[in-house]
């Protein structure tokens, strides 16, 4: 008995499975790169306060650091703060090599950065920005970093939100006390006056009657005298008639 010869595949069988061999040969580096790109690790962000409480007047730094970023070119970061309470004191700080400015509105600030030039994007644990806030109020205000969005310098976007939040306490100023007035202050008492001391009673009828009692004493220290001449004279008449 002859062995049986298998007959070969069609024609057009052949070539399709060359096809599918091709199509995997090519976008088998692709479909590779592809699952390394999606297995880095993705950029987390964190937000710190200088201090957890401050006083009326004060200024607190919100600092924004990110972690595990890669190729990072431009980025903005909106910030919601307690309306009333805190506010921008002054212009952001961002990363050496490009330009950093901001956008207030009431309760939100928000913050934006691109490299300039020929700056390379930033890559691993880089502060992205910090922002003075100024105390206005009192109470607990709330900083919340709610969005954060990425532009790598090829152009490809991502975007966080409600990425994180730290709360203040916040003091209002001391009211001050008021400062005392002239009428407030306690008033010297008045210096006794010669009306209000009453005097002795000679020294007052001196004081009253002294111009008109002065020719009444000298006529009487006169009388007396006299009296005394005519004594001696009675006692020198009454020895002459003993003689």
């Amino acid at each position: 008995m002859s062995a049986r010869i298998p007959a070969s595949p069609p024609r057009a069988t052949r070539r399709v499975s060359a096809a599918i061999a091709a199509a995997l040969a090519l976008f088998a580096p692709l479909a590779a790169a592809t699952a390394a790109h999606a297995a880095e690790p993705a950029a987390t962000f964190t937000l710190e306060l200088s201090s957890s409480s401050a006083t009326e007047g004060d200024t607190v730094l919100a600092t924004v650091t990110g972690a595990d970023v890669s190729d990072l070119y431009a980025y903005d970061l909106v910030f919601t703060v307690t309306e009333g309470a805190l506010e921008s004191a002054d212009a952001p700080v961002g990363p050496d090599g490009g330009f950093t400015s901001a956008v207030d509105a009431p309760g939100t600030i928000t913050v934006s950065h691109t490299r300039l030039g020929t700056s390379p994007g930033l890559s691993g644990t880089v502060v992205l920005a910090t922002v003075p806030l100024r105390a206005v109020g009192s109470g607990t205000a709330r900083v919340e970093l709610s969005s954060v969005r990425l532009v790598s310098s090829t152009g490809e976007t991502a975007e966080q939100a409600d990425v994180a939040s730290e709360t203040v306490e916040l003091e209002a100023l001391p009211t001050p006390e008021p400062s005392a007035s002239p009428s407030d202050s306690a008033s010297p008492s008045p210096s006794p006056s010669t009306s209000s001391v009453p005097a002795a009673s000679g020294a007052s009828d001196l004081a009253t009657t002294g111009v008109d009692a002065t020719p009444w004493l000298i006529s009487g220290a006169v009388g007396v005298a006299l009296i005394a001449v005519g004594a001696v004279l009675v006692a020198r008449r009454r020895q002459g008639v003993r003689e």
